[in-house]
């Protein structure tokens, strides 16, 4: 399949998840937090001189309509390691105690979450959401892939699927009871995969961008739940990096 025709397919299905499912997964943080006092990314007191030593509360949200599928318990375990991860390279965040929920964990409400941090005896706690929406739709791809000649090759049926994830991270005082900062991060990944399955070096294939090299699943059943996991933490870098150029600012 030529790049224009992979920018065309990719550009046609976010249109499409547009008209049918409203685009991008709609903010699902003020569900968790209720009515905050802050202005924009970073509360009007600043943030705080770091290191902070915080615990960690990661969520896969499905509750709003048109959410792609729960999120297995292997890829949230590593997203969740990824975003202690990345905090910790990126902000002075150190994080003391990961919440022990898994990805169909029932969500908290904000008096919960305070709770949770004052039982750990953390003075701060980052709440994660993570929430996506996907489309998937029939396509014809080359027998042998995108390398020179697979069209002439043959043309064999198949699905592909587009996540768009978002994840929105919460920096909460939890003395205070009150948000510091928030930020979100916004990313997509695409999967292409044969119908029936078939013995192929080629599919399926998660795709993110035209700089990244794809990513071949090992196996057929956990191909859209890797390009979920793909999607969500490219997400969570961005989200991160928001939170550390608020950080630059304050």
């Amino acid at each position: 399949m030529s790049l224009f025709s992979s920018i065309l397919v990719s550009g046609i299905l976010s249109l499409l998840i547009a008209g049918c499912g409203g685009g991008w997964p709609q903010a699902r943080l003020d569900a968790y937090l209720g009515q905050q006092p802050e202005t924009g990314r970073v509360a009007v007191g600043g943030l705080p001189k770091g290191p902070l030593h915080a615990g960690l509360w990661v969520l896969n949200d499905t509750r709003a309509p048109g959410s792609a599928p729960t999120l297995s318990e292997t890829a949230f375990a590593g997203l969740t390691e990824h975003v202690r991860r990345q905090l910790s390279h990126a902000v002075p965040i150190k994080v003391r105690m990961v919440h022990p929920s898994g990805p169909g964990a029932s969500p908290p409400d904000f008096a919960a979450v305070l709770r949770w941090g004052k039982e750990q005896r953390v003075d701060y706690l980052v709440l994660a959401i993570l929430s996506s929406a996907e489309i998937e739709v029939p396509e014809r791809f080359p027998w042998r892939g995108s390398t020179l000649g697979a069209i002439a090759r043959g043309l064999q049926f198949g699905y592909r699927a587009e996540n768009l994830a978002l994840a929105e991270l919460a920096l909460v005082d939890v003395r205070a009871g009150r948000v510091l900062v928030r930020v979100e991060g916004n990313a997509w990944a695409s999967l292409d995969r044969l119908d029936p399955p078939i013995e192929s070096n080629e599919y399926p294939v998660v795709r993110r961008n035209l700089e990244d090299p794809p990513i071949y699943p090992e196996k057929e059943a956990d191909a859209h739940d890797v390009m979920r996991a793909v999607a969500a933490g490219d997400a969570i870098d961005q989200a991160v990096l928001h939170m550390k150029e608020a950080w630059g600012g304050s």
